[in-house]
């Protein structure tokens, strides 16, 4: 019992009854009138009440000053009221450390004077939106003439030194009230050599089943934008999940495979975050790392009707020896998240380039961007802002390196299920005319002519790892029969709910944990498959054999609700199996009989019959049979003998009758 306080059932507390006696209930209730006078909620005095705020719906990507030093600006405003309102744009100077995006995204802004401002007469124009063009002009380019809902604002600056990224703030007066909101500001004045590459993976990770209707969501916006690179991430549980459910599994599988029906949507695997990836590494357990890692892939492809990339997605503890291990099991690629490295690479000049780890050698690692990544889930930030800043952010790590003579690549892992389809479908539409990224897919980044390239290290040093717990001797014995079981039954069965909930069992039997808890997760696996083994017998009854060359018949019975490929293996000294004594079998009904041809002597002997998968690794189910065979005796011998003499005097004696009868006539 947690705490304390007394519970009933399902963890609900007892009846005050109980803690107080047998008081008549007005008295016992009494004391419970000042709390619920409390609880009434009491008006608000109207200086307390929120003030409106507006939103950023949408927002070009950039401002584009190669040709004539003027480019303009979009935005789509939702204002709180129909009110009449003046809005002011103001820019500020531009950012020269990635520190400084942090407070805008927190919606503090910038200090200081801004570096240009202009008002926006009348943002509405007659429209419940307001649609406004802030046109940005380099010193000494000529404005461009105004319209209603723009207005100009004039940089302090020249050519290429106007490139960068500038915090934008935009502030409305409206109904008496002032509202600010803060954001991001591309400018381009240069040509863009080497746009910096942009690769998302959206995991499906257990909250993409537990939240399917976001999901679903997400995937139907990603299945809109075909053209759109993006990597979705296989975690089998979630994938078993939408395998064996029969009531929101089909929906959630036709999103995954609309979603992925373009060559640009791919995927990679992903064990789980609570997976012992270290552990089995420690143990020299690489085939259950290999488990690990093909499971999800495997699920994925029964999901989707299509294959995952080679790259691997790490989510959990992580050492040089599980990456070792994770290379003996055929893995030569991960993606880690930046938070398991002794330097974050964002917080760094040197990133985007794949790498080796420091103690590793057989695998070639890229970290995610974390401040990124949770820029894309950031909920409170409007969907059009975030989607501007998130290209903005963007913006400005190509500006750390803008002449880099190598591609960089910066890499987000966000949870599908938290991202908000309007995000995913304002950066894929805005992209295409976004001249500082290029969105791509994975593979690309982990070209090995990229590692060490622009300066960036060759090798990179874990940060300090949580110790798991060591698998015992009979974790690792007792792991391995059980996966030889699991492995041999679930190749015999047709069954895709029954294979998948084993499969799937046994790889959560390696989560991490104590050695104790794990034997115990290991043994319940083995109970599944026993459990799976009763479903199927063989009749035990004796069985009379005519004489040699019968058949013999053998009966395999089933209460399982699916067909099972096995095989019936017939063991005895003293009979012949000209067909052989290993049948193959099908059992696809409760009843399944066998004749199986048979040579033997007279007599009675006891036949030993076993039914296995079909490689042989499991018994599936086993009978002794008393079978009786009748044989030729030497009495036998002298009744035929005798009988075929009888019949010959017989036949004799009537052939001389005959003759007789002829001579007299």
């Amino acid at each position: 019992m947690k705490g304390s306080s007394p519970v009933g059932q399902r963890g609900t507390p007892v009846a005050l009854d109980n803690m107080v006696g047998h008081r008549p209930r007005w008295r016992r209730s009494w004391w419970l009138l000042p709390l619920a006078l409390v609880a009434i909620p009491l008006p608000l005095p109207a200086a307390a009440a929120t003030p409106p705020s507006f939103q950023v719906l949408r927002q070009s990507p950039s401002a584009d000053l190669v040709r004539t030093g003027v480019g303009r600006v979009a935005l789509d405003l939702a204002l709180p009221t129909h009110a009449p309102a003046s809005l002011r744009a103001t820019i500020y100077p531009r950012l020269v450390m990635r520190s400084q995006i942090a407070p805008i995204v927190a919606g503090e802004g910038v200090a200081g004077p801004g570096v240009a401002s202009t008002p926006l007469v009348n943002p509405r124009c007659g429209r419940r939106s307001a649609a406004v063009v802030l046109a940005v002009v380099e010193e000494g380019a000529r404005p461009p003439r105004t319209h209603c809902g723009e207005g100009v604002v004039r940089l302090p600056c020249r050519g290429l030194t106007c490139d960068g990224v500038y915090p934008l703030r935009l502030r409305v007066s409206q109904g008496g009230h002032l509202l600010t909101t803060w954001s991001l500001l591309a400018v381009q004045a240069s040509r863009v050599l080497q746009p910096v590459r942009f690769a998302w993976i959206a995991t499906l990770d257990a909250s993409a089943w537990q939240h399917r209707k976001s999901t679903e969501s997400f995937l139907g916006a990603l299945a809109r934008q075909s053209g759109f690179p993006i990597t979705l991430s296989a975690d089998y549980n979630t994938l078993a999940a939408a395998l064996t459910s029969p009531t929101a599994g089909p929906r959630w599988r036709r999103a995954l495979a609309r979603a992925v029906a373009s060559p640009l949507h791919r995927a990679i695997a992903a064990p789980p975050a609570q997976a012992d990836l270290t552990g089995l590494a420690n143990a020299g357990l690489h085939s259950e790392l290999a488990r690990q890692v093909n499971l999800g892939a495997q699920l994925y492809a029964a999901a989707s009707g299509r294959y995952v990339d080679g790259p691997l997605l790490l989510s959990g503890p992580t050492t040089p020896g599980t990456l070792d291990g994770l290379a003996r099991a055929g893995v030569t690629d991960v993606v880690m998240p930046e938070s398991d490295l002794g330097t974050a690479p964002s917080t760094t000049l040197t990133w985007g380039e794949p790498f080796k780890v420091t103690g590793a050698t057989g695998v070639t690692a890229l970290a995610t961007d974390e401040p990124l990544s949770n820029l894309v889930l950031d909920s409170a930030i409007e969907p059009g802002r975030r989607a501007a800043m998130v290209l903005a952010t963007l913006a400005f790590l190509h500006f750390e390196a803008p002449n880099a003579s190598a591609p960089r690549t910066v890499v987000i892992d966000t949870p599908a299920a938290a991202v908000s389809p309007a995000v995913l479908t304002d950066i894929a539409r805005s992209l295409p005319a976004d001249p500082f990224v290029a969105p791509t897919t994975l593979g690309p980044a982990f070209d090995s002519s990229l590692v060490g390239a622009d300066g960036a290290p060759t090798s990179r040093a874990l940060g300090p790892s949580v110790p798991t717990a060591l698998w015992s001797s009979a974790n690792v014995a007792e792991l391995q029969s059980v996966a030889s079981q699991v492995d041999a039954y679930t190749g015999a069965i047709t069954s895709r709910i029954e294979s998948v909930g084993l499969r799937v069992a046994l790889a959560d039997a390696e989560d991490v944990g104590p050695a104790g808890a794990r034997q115990s997760r290991i043994a319940a696996v083995g109970a599944l498959v026993t459990r799976q083994l009763a479903y199927f017998s063989i009749d035990p009854g004796a069985i009379t054999l005519a004489g040699s060359g019968s058949d013999l018949p053998i009966t395999v019975r089933s209460s399982a609700p699916y067909a099972l490929t096995g095989v019936v293996h017939l063991l005895t000294s003293d009979l012949t199996f000209p067909k052989g004594s290993a049948v193959a079998v099908s059992v696809t009904a409760p009843i399944t009989a066998l004749r199986v041809p048979v040579v033997g002597r007279g007599g009675s002997l006891t036949l030993q019959v076993n039914l296995t998968t079909p490689n042989g690794q499991l018994l599936i189910a086993h009978a002794a049979i008393q079978v009786r065979a009748a044989g030729a005796s030497l009495v036998g011998y002298l009744l035929t003998a005798a009988s075929i003499l009888v019949l010959a005097a017989w036949w004799l004696r009537s052939y001389r009758k005959q003759a007789r009868g002829r001579h007299a006539r």
